[in-house]
């Protein structure tokens, strides 16, 4: 994942699972918008799997991501 260098920044790693009825991309969407009310200066994100719940009738159901969110942790950047 490149963490977009804030020089001096720690930068914090976290791990989240997001899902969506519409497709992959909109999982890490909703994800990282999600965690983005909580959660400030998130700097990148990384999708490290995903997978799909498929129906009786064979269509995907649910698609859900596993990603990787880092974020500068705040007072760490140098000026």
């Amino acid at each position: 994942m490149t963490h977009h260098e804030v020089p001096g920044a720690v930068i914090k790693v976290t791990e989240l699972v997001g899902s969506s009825t519409e497709s992959f991309s909109d999982a890490v969407r909703r994800a990282t918008k999600a965690a983005s009310r909580t959660i400030r200066n998130i700097r990148g994100v990384e999708v490290v799997s995903s997978t799909a719940d498929v129906g009786e009738d064979g269509e995907i159901v649910l698609y859900k991501v596993n990603v990787k969110l880092a974020f500068a942790v705040e007072g760490t950047a140098e000026d």
